[in-house]
């Protein structure tokens, strides 16, 4: 297996050094995984909640230590370097997929966290509170939200869409859960991905959250199987144990899916690799 969604103590909301990342993911028999880390906000950005992304200055020593293992490990398991970049708005955003080729990353995730100057995933309690004077409610942030993904999905704009619908994070909570089905825009983004060529992952990190399943919904990568978008998978580690968690269910859902094989990365080029 493979696992393309880790981060590390460089972010300053996970644990470990990133050897301690690659020790576990030896140990879990993985021939190959990838280093994701928060890539730097822009200079000047108002940071919504603290410790999101590698700070700018120390950003090259996240990409000399992925390098240092990578040469160390060479021969034992294939590592691979990347970045999640968030999308921020049309006019402080990145463009992931330049970025990265000016990097030469080996892929770059981009995810939506922040909706309309809301952060989605941070806590129920900060999401209850910005909804408060949010017109439309939690059903306007779902629409939001997608139509918001459906910038992060045109054709080229990045390799892999991060954890498609995080915005069920918290739907357990009755008044956090939307009233309405948004299928609609989901299968739009869906569109997008299958015209582009764009991986989507599995991550597996929705089973610890409220929400209790992975992003996304079985029912979402459904249609996404039907319209024969590319699958790669991921923890979204945060600590060394979390490496490969619940990939077990994982194959169980792949098998549902009749998936047999996923995407690996390098140099900004999704490879099929057999499962």
């Amino acid at each position: 297996m493979l696992d393309y969604h880790i981060h590390t103590h460089f972010c300053g909301h996970a644990v470990g050094s990133m050897e301690e990342y690659v020790t576990r993911a030896l140990e879990l028999g993985f021939g190959e995984f990838g280093f994701s880390c928060h890539f730097p906000y822009p200079e000047g950005y108002v940071f919504l909640v603290p410790d999101c992304v590698i700070p700018q200055e120390i950003f090259g020593e996240y990409l000399k230590e992925a390098l240092r293992l990578r040469e160390k490990y060479s021969g034992r398991i294939k590592i691979r370097i990347g970045a999640e970049f968030d999308y921020l708005g049309p006019d402080t955003s990145f463009h992931p997929l330049e970025t990265a080729r000016y990097l030469n990353l080996d892929y770059c995730i981009a995810s939506v966290h922040i909706v309309d100057g809301i952060v989605v995933d941070y806590s129920p309690e900060m999401l209850r509170s910005s909804l408060a004077g949010y017109d439309g409610g939690i059903d306007r942030l779902y629409e939001r939200y997608y139509e918001t993904l459906l910038l992060v999905a045109a054709p080229g704009y990045c390799t892999t869409i991060g954890h498609f619908d995080l915005v069920k994070k918290f739907n357990a909570f009755p008044d956090l859960a939307p009233s309405k089905n948004h299928s609609s825009l989901a299968d739009k983004v869906l569109d997008l991905l299958a015209q582009g060529r764009t991986v989507i992952e599995i991550n597996t990190s929705g089973w610890d959250k409220p929400c209790r399943e992975q992003y996304p919904s079985l029912d979402i990568l459904e249609r996404a199987v039907a319209r024969g978008i590319i699958i790669t998978a991921g923890s979204d580690a945060h600590s060394p144990e979390e490496v490969g968690r619940h990939f077990d269910r994982l194959r169980t859902i792949l098998g549902q899916l009749g998936v047999r094989q996923l995407a690996r990365f390098e140099k900004l080029k999704a490879l099929p690799v057999d499962i």
